[in-house]
């Protein structure tokens, strides 16, 4: 009894402590410090990087719009980490948010990326 104890033990721990390895403290706190801004006014002088755009569909509509926005504005600022990048020109025009069968809402963010 105690063998497949100790054997289920390290078969569901395992995967919990390669998750906690996965995402540092340093790693989370680099993507929540990458700035979004929608002015050009505020990259001038900075190193112009690639455009990158982040798309997140809802087939049902469990929470507000803030709060797909705010979720899909969270994955570009962690593609944006990723690449090295410390600001964010959101492209308005490009941006879109429609929706689609009464409850499912499709939310896109269009930037650029910036190096400071």
């Amino acid at each position: 009894m105690k063998r497949i104890f100790i054997a289920l033990l390290m078969l569901f721990a395992f995967p919990a402590l390669v998750a906690q390895s996965e995402n540092t403290p340093n790693e989370l706190a680099v993507w929540q410090d990458v700035k979004v801004v929608y002015d050009m006014t505020e990259v001038t002088g900075m190193e112009k990087g690639i455009e990158m755009s982040k798309t997140i569909n809802t087939s049902l509509n469990f929470g507000t719009k803030s709060k797909f926005k705010k979720q899909c504005l969270n994955e570009l600022k962690k593609e944006a980490a990723e690449k090295g990048y410390t600001v964010i020109l959101i492209n308005e025009n490009a941006s879109k948010e429609k929706r689609y069968n009464k409850r499912g809402i499709e939310i896109t963010f269009v930037g650029t990326g910036y190096k400071s």
